[in-house]
């Protein structure tokens, strides 16, 4: 593991750094629900995390990954600091799993609405993993930040996988959706 090379100070600098009056209006902060709309307009993948505990198989949907650094090899998630899966994905093994846009269902049991349909485990790493997923990453855990009401969590992928003839699922403004389908108008427009 290594030191911490950002702090709250080096960002409270570089606020006050700011000249005053030189853009519009922030909004206000007060309200935490326009900050989420407002971030909602990002659009993100979605992973379901995957470990092991006690001889069981659980799992969390995320749509906060993203990969941090080549050599090592390393990816992060941020946990809210109430998600009971925190304290397992900072102890042991975990796989991060690339959910396709046909994975609506997997998507939604690991979120706390329990589907009918089984999950196809595969067991061929150092944590379970989901199958029939655009891509996975096997991983090990490698460090804890805080990240305010969330812990930013790294790990170090250890093996990886992915298939080409899908397509990811998406969260866009709170709501499940699936890439545009390519036109076949030559200059780009969509009906």
């Amino acid at each position: 593991m290594t030191d911490i090379m950002w702090d709250s100070e080096i960002y409270e600098k570089a606020a006050d750094a700011g000249t005053p009056g030189s853009g519009p209006a922030a909004p206000s902060l007060a309200d935490p629900r326009q900050l989420r709309n407002a971030l909602g307009n990002f659009a993100t993948g979605v992973v379901v995390l995957t470990y092991e505990s006690g001889g069981e198989y659980y799992g969390i949907t995320v749509n906060s990954f993203t990969s941090v650094s080549l050599d090592p090899p390393l990816v992060l998630v941020s946990m809210q600091r109430t998600s009971r899966s925190l304290t397992y994905l900072l102890e042991r093994p975990f796989a991060v799993n690339v959910l396709g846009d046909d994975q609506l269902d997997t998507a939604l049991h690991f979120a706390g609405k329990p589907q009918s349909r089984p999950v196809a485990w595969v067991e061929d790493g150092a944590a379970p993993r989901i199958g029939g997923s655009p891509a996975y990453f096997q991983c090990t855990p490698w460090a804890g930040y805080d990240g305010g009401d969330h812990v930013l969590v790294l790990g170090r992928v250890v093996s990886h996988g992915q298939r080409d003839d899908s397509s990811p699922l998406l969260f866009y403004r709170g709501q499940w959706s699936a890439l545009a389908q390519e036109s076949d108008d030559p200059e780009g427009r969509r009906p």
